[in-house]
């Protein structure tokens, strides 16, 4: 598997710093075809870690606010002040629509044509989660005539609201098709996500289903029947969704690391205060923070968000984020599936077991970092003790910033979705320049946005419009433009 994952990461790697013409997100790849299920599927899982788990993770990392950028490189200064342009991710729009979602079209027209329903259930999911995330990036894309090669290379663009019940629609035709008439293809090896585990499959399924459904929580149309039902069957995941399958080798490694860490030598992500203050100041200090960040000196240090054109501290003395060549790309954890849980049980179960999944989440994080000493952090009267006030917003807030510092290097594009749809951590209300509180985001130092506007979704890249006559006008207010369910 690692072979396979070095071609679709060399092939990036080739668009990323050589001038190779980028692949139409339109055409028809026919030479795909000929390849077997059994290779399509490794290489567009491998493209979806590639993408979903390098240059976007690398995106939420500073827009969640778990980084900034050092004052001593310059590489993301533009992420940090707000500034992204059209052109910023014309590459990883085109990995994902010609290699990820190529391959899975392409596997699942194979395996309805011979019967194979795993195949085609694993790739409709594998699928489902890149469009809901390219739709919840975006707002905009195209979905529906997606894909169609030469018979129409200007599909239309589809709204998020829109592609979220298709979707869903989908994920349920092809779990009912796959247990009507369940094949039994080895995917053993083909599947590195899962290893052709369908139980896990189907789990991932309905977690995928009630991450969806929350993520509507504050539109004018909430999940509450949906969510309640998918609580009662409680048929989620046992174990996260990931990629692992990384080695120590040029082009085996975590992609995030490959670039940052190796390509680009560590020189331009520090840690932002907004994190550190939050995991280091509020006594006893958390755990986790040595294990999320490597102290530059003898103590961990770092700037506020933006704050790059200060030099007032050295960059070898800032904290760095941790990453590891062979660190997982996660895809669903189960720290999310309990923080998920718990909000949908405050929200829809009048806060039923909502407690027992908020502890569940911390736990689930500290575990995923071989910690252990959690509940000494969530006990009665400690640091994190979960406080049922009755009050929906207040009991949320608590959950939302448990899983704020949980998401942190993991699933930083997730993270950066959900403080969003959440506002939290909240944003503060000190001016700009001024460091916000504990618990709180500060407001770039550096951003060019309007008062005190953030990022809430990118713009369709340059390398869609000039194609596609049916791309959408760049928003008004760009960046800070909302998708459709961030509505509060």
């Amino acid at each position: 598997m690692k072979n396979i994952f070095k071609i679709v990461f060399v092939a990036l790697l080739a668009s990323t710093y050589g001038c190779k013409k980028f692949l139409d997100v339109n055409e028809n790849q026919d030479s795909v075809r000929a390849v077997g299920m059994n290779l399509q599927l490794p290489g567009a899982q491998a493209s979806m870690a590639v993408t979903f788990g390098g240059s976007f993770h690398n995106l939420g990392s500073f827009w969640a606010q778990y980084s900034t950028q050092s004052p001593d490189a310059g590489q993301y200064e533009d992420m940090d002040s707000y500034r992204v342009t059209t052109d910023e991710f014309d590459r990883e729009w085109s990995e994902v629509y010609t290699g990820a979602l190529e391959n899975l079209r392409n596997i699942k027209e194979e395996a309805n044509a011979t019967g194979a329903t795993n195949y085609a259930l694993v790739a409709t999911l594998c699928e489902s989660y890149t469009f809901q995330m390219l739709a919840d990036l975006y707002n905009e894309i195209p979905y529906s005539e997606a894909l169609a090669g030469a018979a129409n290379t200007t599909p239309k663009f589809d709204n998020g609201a829109d592609i979220y019940p298709a979707i869903i629609s989908k994920i349920d035709e092809a779990i009912a098709a796959y247990e009507a008439n369940p094949s039994t293809n080895d995917l053993s090896t083909a599947d590195i996500i899962f290893a052709g585990d369908m139980d896990q499959w189907i789990r991932f399924a309905n977690t995928l289903k009630l991450k969806m459904y929350m993520r509507q929580s504050y539109t004018s149309s909430p999940k509450g029947a949906e969510i309640n039902a998918l609580l009662t069957e409680d048929n989620f995941l046992t174990a996260d969704a990931s990629m692992s399958s990384f080695g120590s080798g040029e082009g085996q490694r975590n992609p995030y690391y490959e670039i940052q860490v190796d390509r680009l030598g560590d020189v331009n992500n520090r840690a932002s205060n907004t994190m550190i203050k939050f995991l280091r100041d509020s006594l006893p200090v958390d755990d986790r923070l040595d294990v999320l960040y490597m102290a530059g000196g003898s103590a961990h240090q770092a700037k506020e968000q933006g704050d790059f054109a200060n030099r007032d501290i050295s960059s070898d003395d800032l904290s760095i984020p941790y990453y590891e060549a062979t660190t997982p790309v996660y895809f669903i954890t189960m720290t999310e599936l309990h923080f998920l849980k718990a909000e949908a049980m405050v929200r829809y179960a009048a806060g039923a077991g909502a407690q027992a999944e908020y502890e569940a989440g911390i736990d689930a994080s500290f575990a995923m970092h071989g910690l252990s000493t959690s509940s000494s952090f969530y006990g009665a009267g400690n640091k994190y003790a979960y406080n049922a006030t009755g009050d929906v917003e207040t009991d949320i807030a608590q959950i939302m910033m448990q899983k704020w510092v949980a998401m942190c290097n993991s699933q930083n594009l997730e993270a950066f979705f959900e403080v969003n749809r959440t506002q939290q951590p909240p944003l503060s209300t000190n001016a700009q320049g001024t460091p916000g509180n504990i618990g709180e985001r500060t407001l770039s130092y550096a951003s060019v946005l309007s008062g005190t506007a953030t990022p809430r979704r990118l713009s369709v890249p340059d390398v869609e419009v000039v194609r596609n006559s049916n791309a959408p006008s760049q928003p008004a207010n760009g960046l800070a433009t909302k998708v459709w369910w961030d509505q509060k």
